[in-house]
């Protein structure tokens, strides 16, 4: 069916439908316009709301602590808002994890426009995705000073300077974006984080409940509230927001691992049998794996089965460790030469 051919009614509910699932459902706003732009190919309503639905998914991502995936969305977002065609190949690039192809691309197209915006911004989403999050950050830095109003790369900067453990300069940024998106869930979530990293924990509790007053089906809001209630000295409002966490999203590893660490909690026998289902599960994550390995090796420790108890925790340690890329050679070298650099005569 062509656009003509589209009836005029039907379009307008179907894009009026994925813009009121923005807020609350990014994933199924971008399954809307999808399905709009394969009735419709190229329709203008709907390629904005697949542009904003991959932005919104990714500040819920950021919010939630989930880097690669929100990492995966503001790709995406890229890809589907760039209307410039010397930028499509890079994009495309980009979003796929060809990483090395769209740092060349970019690099050779900011020699000829280096003041293209757009192209820096995606630069810095290429050094943000390597981890040269300082990179990231003095891309970004150029990008606003040359347009102070792009949102997306603003989003970008708050994001990249809170995971570099600068909530102090982030602050002012998710503010200053918070004035224009007041009710943006993705932003309040990333507020109600950077309250928390620099302390001011009874500000983000309130801003995690406001949040979760409008959309308490968020299962990783509530844990970030859980660990907010935690600090403030609120155990238990934290087990009963870890518990609310468990109920909506019971294969969440971290938050059965987080009521464990509490060291107050006794899981029942239900608890452990509902932690070994999860651990059957095929599709079950790396991360969410270990973490039941670990609450399961405290379950086990407190009612007294230490043989069970200590294989779980072998199994959490072996396959956390294959997540870390620590060498304690390279660690003992590293303080040897800074032992041998920083001697009284150079420090005087």
């Amino acid at each position: 069916m062509t656009q003509a051919q589209e009836p005029v009614g039907t379009l307008a509910v179907a894009l009026a439908q994925g813009t009121r699932l923005l807020a609350t459902e990014p994933r199924l706003a971008i399954e809307q316009a999808a399905e709009i732009l394969q009735v419709v190919p190229g329709q203008p309503a709907a390629l904005a709301l697949l542009a904003e639905a991959y932005l919104a998914l990714g500040d819920q991502c950021a919010a939630m602590g989930d880097s690669a995936g929100a990492d995966a969305a503001y790709a995406k977002h890229i890809k589907a808002s760039t209307r410039d065609p010397r930028l499509l190949v890079p994009a495309a690039a980009l979003c796929d994890g060809r990483i090395a192809v769209a740092e060349a691309l970019l690099r050779d197209h900011l020699k000829q426009f280096p003041t293209d915006v757009a192209a820096i911004r995606m630069l810095a989403e290429v050094a943000g995705r390597l981890g040269r999050y300082a990179d990231a950050e003095h891309l970004l830095t150029r990008c606003l000073e040359l347009a102070p109003g792009f949102t997306a790369a603003r989003r970008n900067y708050a994001l990249v300077l809170h995971r570099q453990n600068k909530p102090a300069q982030a602050l002012p940024e998710v503010e200053r974006l918070l004035q224009d998106e007041p009710r943006n869930p993705g932003l309040r979530n990333l507020h109600a984080a950077i309250l928390s990293s620099i302390g001011e924990y009874q500000q983000a509790i309130d801003a995690y409940a406001a949040v979760l007053a409008e959309y308490p089906g968020q299962a990783k809001v509530w844990m970030s509230y859980g660990h907010a209630l935690k600090t403030a000295g609120r155990q238990q409002d934290a087990i009963d927001a870890y518990r609310r966490t468990i109920a909506l999203a019971p294969a969440l590893g971290e938050v059965w691992w987080s009521l464990a660490n509490l060291k107050t909690v006794r899981f029942t026998a239900e608890d452990v049998a509902a932690m070994l289902a999860q651990l059957e599960r095929p599709d079950l994550s790396t991360e969410d794996r270990f973490h039941f390995h670990f609450a399961l090796g405290k379950a086990l420790e407190d009612s007294g089965d230490f043989a069970r108890s200590f294989e779980h925790y072998s199994a959490g340690n072996q396959r956390r460790r294959r997540e870390v890329t620590y060498d304690a050679d390279q660690t003992s070298a590293q303080v040897q030469r800074t032992r041998a650099l920083f001697t009284p005569e150079f420090l005087a």
